[in-house]
């Protein structure tokens, strides 16, 4: 066996991340650094309005984006998707871009980082139907419309009743597969089963991109 298998040897069979820690404070973001934890929740309830609002909205018209910037233009990124996609100009469309941007500052803050890569998602079909970790770091979720994010640990991952899920609006952040400490993540996750009554789904994906 090479110096490089045994390395990796060891690593999988080192100290796993599997912990949640689960909030109703923005604060529990930055847990995400403590030792076994591989999620942090924040349970947050939408605004009624807010979420009647971005239910309405026509498929057609939800915003779609794909860009990196620096986190202080995050919120100016969302407007002009919304803009581009015929968002009508309204309280709740300022709500929703002031939402990102608050988001991705909170992750910047968590992981010290300048540069975000966002993505605002609408799918009517499965995303990522497979538990699996992210190619990254780390990974912020929210979704605004539809079913939130499922996660179950990778030891259990084959028992439906295991499985838990992101509620519609929290913000989750999970470690991915390049976390930079000596524990491997051992939390895995997916987005959930589409439904036709659902309609399509609005997730928000904001990883660190420096």
């Amino acid at each position: 066996m090479t110096a490089l298998e045994l390395k990796a040897e060891a690593f999988s069979n080192g100290p796993a991340a599997r912990d949640v820690i689960i909030g109703r404070d923005p604060d529990i973001l930055a847990d995400i650094r403590e030792p076994g934890v591989a999620a942090a929740i924040w349970r947050r309830t939408p605004e009624p309005e807010f979420q009647k609002w971005i239910d309405a909205l026509p498929p057609d018209s939800l915003p779609e984006l794909r860009t990196v910037v620096p986190v202080h233009l995050a919120e100016a990124a969302v407007m002009a998707a919304c803009e581009s996609h015929g968002v009508p100009a309204c309280e709740m469309r300022d709500t929703l871009a002031s939402d990102v941007g608050a988001l991705a500052l909170m992750l910047a803050k968590t992981l010290t980082v300048r540069l975000v890569r966002l993505r605002l998602d609408v799918s009517e079909d499965v995303m990522c139907p497979k538990f699996h970790l992210d190619n990254v770091c780390a990974r912020l979720l929210c979704t605004y419309r539809g079913a939130g994010t499922e996660y179950v640990p990778e030891n259990v991952a084959h028992e439906s009743g295991r499985i838990r899920q992101v509620p519609p609006g929290g913000v989750a952040i999970f470690r991915g597969r390049h976390w930079t400490c000596e524990e491997r993540t051992a939390l895995l996750h997916r987005s959930p089963v589409a439904t036709p009554e659902s309609g399509p789904r609005l997730l928000l994906v904001i990883d660190p991109a420096d």
